[in-house]
């Protein structure tokens, strides 16, 4: 079976361009390109098959489909979404707000999120694909710096976790902490590993934290 690819966004030499790059995959696909809300929506949802498609590539600003209600790329994934929960969703548009990213994470999470400026030449969308396809999530570099720097602004990132940082900062060991502050090493511990969510820091000791915490002014 090939892979069934759609392509949506409302300029022609855009999904040409996507097209033309993923002729180069090394797998056997199925690419179709549509260029209005419409027309995407009629594809994936007024057709007989279980599962009309297995990725879709789509832009958020698009001309709306008000007779279904779907006034961008967002409500056409969510729709998606909800009725095809297998299809992996890649969204590419020209830019992120800090509220979209928020919300388009918490309602659909989509395995794809990429500023168009990030996407340099054709083999971008090829390494893409390739990962998404094993399962992997993929963030552009843009959208990585806007999702870090939400997360370092938000209410989690409280006074505990700063001074928390800021004692290691000074040479103090993690056993040793709640001699500093009014915590349990448990509680210290949960803590420790919120800060490193928030950094993005996967694997990594306190001179990790206090290095990604000095680089994005934390301390």
């Amino acid at each position: 079976m090939p892979l069934k690819i759609l392509l949506v966004d409302d300029h022609i030499m855009i999904t040409d361009f996507y097209k033309m790059a993923l002729a180069d995959l090394k797998t056997n696909t199925e690419i179709t390109t549509t260029n209005s809300l419409e027309n995407a929506y009629d594809f994936v949802f007024n057709q007989n098959e279980i599962q009309p498609i297995d990725i879709i590539i789509l832009d958020l600003s698009m001309s709306p489909y008000s007779e279904k209600n779907i006034n961008n790329g967002e409500d056409l994934a969510n729709l998606i979404r909800t009725k095809y929960p297998e299809v992996k969703i890649i969204i590419i548009t020209s830019i992120f707000t800090s509220r979209q990213l928020e919300r388009i994470i918490k309602t659909f999470s989509p395995e794809g999120l990429i500023e168009k400026i990030d996407i340099t030449n054709s083999d971008y969308l090829i390494n893409t694909l390739n990962e998404i396809i094993k399962g992997e999530f993929y963030r552009s570099e843009m959208v990585k710096k806007s999702i870090k720097t939400d997360l370092i602004n938000d209410s989690n990132f409280d006074i505990l976790n700063k001074q928390i940082i800021t004692l290691l900062s000074q040479g103090v060991k993690t056993k040793n902490l709640p001699n500093h502050l009014s915590m349990t090493l448990s509680a210290i511990n949960k803590r420790k590993s919120k800060i490193k969510q928030l950094l993005q820091i996967e694997k990594g000791d306190d001179e990790d934290i206090i290095y990604e915490s000095k680089k994005n002014g934390i301390i």
